[in-house]
């Protein structure tokens, strides 16, 4: 089953270095038209690494041995094989491992009455009110508001959200103004 193991992935990927000369890959990007559901996807040295199953704008997901990848179309070049992420298959294989341990460390976390903190951890932003399948209610200065799983992480002082408090609170304000211009 493909499970997208999110931003992180992404950012671990799109922070490698760029590709150094490597017979398996040519120079450029993968051409855009290549990167289509079904198509296999290869490692920087030509080894097959898993699978395109979306498309959607810039972004591709791959599945890869039963998890899932999302990165950037500009992280795949052009291969005499097909498709390939500029990373060799032993990093990928590695960052999505990371990216379930973290993912599993805050599944632990996420319980109700923990606080959630700013991604910089100077602020609580609010308490977990309860689980809910797509996510946490959480009960904030703004009011109760559900935030997806993957907007968590555990920080060195707790769960904590991938935005500072600022952020947090304009984006509140913005939902609310945005659901009460539909409703």
């Amino acid at each position: 089953m493909f499970k997208p193991s999110g931003a992180l992935i992404a950012l671990c990927l799109a922070g490698l270095a760029p590709l150094a000369a490597s017979p398996a890959c040519a120079q450029g990007a993968a051409a855009a038209a290549s990167l289509t559901p079904g198509t296999k996807v290869y490692d920087q040295n030509g080894e097959e690494v898993g699978q395109i199953v979306k498309v959607a704008g810039d972004k591709v997901a791959v599945a890869i041995d039963g998890n899932g990848l999302v990165v950037p179309k500009d992280a795949f070049v052009k291969s005499a094989k097909g498709p390939a992420l500029k990373a060799p298959k032993a990093k990928i294989l590695a960052v999505l491992k990371e990216a379930e341990a973290d993912a599993a460390a805050v599944d632990g976390a996420l319980k109700p009455g923990v606080a959630v903190r700013s991604a910089d951890g100077a602020a609580v932003l609010g308490k977990v009110k309860e689980i809910v399948a797509q996510g946490a209610v959480l009960t904030t200065s703004e009011g109760n508001i559900t935030m997806p799983r993957a907007a968590f992480f555990l920080s060195d002082k707790g769960l904590a959200v991938k935005v500072n408090e600022k952020q947090f609170i304009e984006g509140v304000r913005a939902a609310r103004a945005q659901k009460k211009k539909r409703g």
